[in-house]
């Protein structure tokens, strides 16, 4: 395997990154448009229309981070939107608090690790950026 490209972003003050395959766009997040989605789980917060299409919204911290960002406080003004079937059978977005850089990596930077969600460990010279699988986070539980 050669060098692969991620999208690096913040989420509170993780460092996390994604495959740049995935990612469609990155647009700012309003609050004001999400519709809630009865019986929905936790990681969803509802759905949007983002330029005529219906988005759904999915909150990555009640994943990835123990406390999710309402204990937290974690600001999400930026939302990465895929435009992949996924396993969520459409659109969807994820809010997150910072958007970064694309990176390219070095398939030896990266340290496996043996967790559902988790890619592996990305080696930098300032620590980790956790390389994250974006299907394993909208899965439905």
């Amino acid at each position: 395997m050669g060098a692969h490209q991620v999208f690096e972003f913040i989420l509170g003050e993780e460092q996390y990154c994604i495959d740049i395959e995935s990612v469609t766009e990155v647009v700012s997040r309003s609050e004001k448009d999400v519709t809630s989605i009865p019986d929905s789980p936790p990681h969803v917060e509802g759905a949007i229309d983002l330029r005529g299409e219906t988005t759904r919204i999915i909150d990555p911290s009640a994943r990835l981070l123990q406390n999710g960002h309402e204990d937290t406080g974690i600001n999400q003004d930026r939302m990465i939107v895929f435009d992949t079937e996924m396993t969520t059978g459409g659109r969807s977005g994820w809010g997150v608090t910072e958007v970064r850089r694309i990176l390219t990596i070095d398939p030896d930077s990266v340290e496996a690790v043996d967790e559902e969600m988790v890619n592996g460990l990305v080696a930098r010279e300032d620590g980790h950026i956790v390389w994250i699988d974006p299907e394993t986070i909208s899965v439905e539980t």
